[in-house]
C-alpha cells in the first residue's frame, strides 16, 4: 500500500511539473503567433520595396551607361578631327571623367547585385517564418484539443480549419486572431 501511496505521489508530482512547463510555454506560443504574422508582413513590404528600387535604380544606371557610352564616342569623333592643344586637353579631360563615370557605374552594378541578394536571403527568411508560424499554429491545436473533451469530429474540425489556414501562401495576423478566439483563446 505505501508503494501505490509514493507512486501516486510521484505521479501527481510530475503533472504538477508538467503543468508548470505547459504553462511556460503558452505565453510565449501565444506571443510568438501574434508576433510572427506582424514580422513576416514587414519583411514582405520591405522585400516589395527593396524590388521596386533595385528596378528603379537599374533603369536610371542603365540609362546613364547610355549617356556615358554617347559621350564617349563624341569624344572619341572630336579628337579624331585633331583639335587645337586647348580643346584636345579638355577633351582627354572629359574622356578620362567619363572613363570614371563608366567605372564607377560598373562598381555600382556589382552592389546592386548583392542588393538584390539580400532580397533573396529575406525571401528565405519570410518563408522560415512561414514554416514557423504554421509549427506554432499546430501547437495551439494540440493544446485546444488536449485541454477539452472533444469529439472527434471537434478535433477533425479544428484541425481542418489549421490544416486550410496552412494551406495558404500567407497566413495573416487577422487569420490568426480570428482562429484563436474561435478556439477561445
Amino acid at each position: 500500500m505505501k508503494d501505490l501511496e509514493e507512486i501516486i505521489k510521484e505521479l501527481i508530482t510530475n503533472v504538477r511539473e508538467l503543468e508548470g512547463v505547459i504553462e511556460n510555454i503558452k505565453k510565449p506560443v501565444s506571443e510568438s503567433s501574434q508576433l510572427l504574422p506582424e514580422t513576416a508582413k514587414n519583411i514582405e513590404d520591405v522585400m516589395v520595396f527593396l524590388e521596386q528600387t533595385s528596378h528603379t535604380i537599374m533603369n536610371l544606371l542603365e540609362k546613364i551607361n547610355e549617356n556615358s557610352n554617347k559621350i564617349q564616342e563624341d569624344v572619341e569623333f572630336l579628337l579624331s578631327l585633331n583639335p587645337v592643344s586647348k580643346v584636345k586637353e579638355r577633351l582627354e579631360s572629359i574622356k578620362q571623367k567619363n572613363e570614371e563615370n563608366i567605372n564607377t557605374l560598373l562598381e555600382l552594378y556589382t552592389h546592386m547585385s548583392f542588393h538584390d541578394l539580400a532580397g533573396q536571403q529575406l525571401k528565405t527568411v519570410l518563408e522560415v517564418l512561414e514554416k514557423i508560424k504554421g509549427a506554432l499554429l499546430d501547437i495551439i491545436v494540440s493544446q485546444v484539443t488536449a485541454g477539452k473533451n472533444l469529439k472527434e469530429e471537434e478535433v477533425s474540425g479544428i484541425k481542418g480549419k489549421v490544416s486550410e489556414l496552412l494551406e495558404r501562401d500567407r497566413i495573416s495576423q487577422e487569420d490568426v486572431d480570428k482562429l484563436l478566439e474561435e478556439f477561445g483563446l
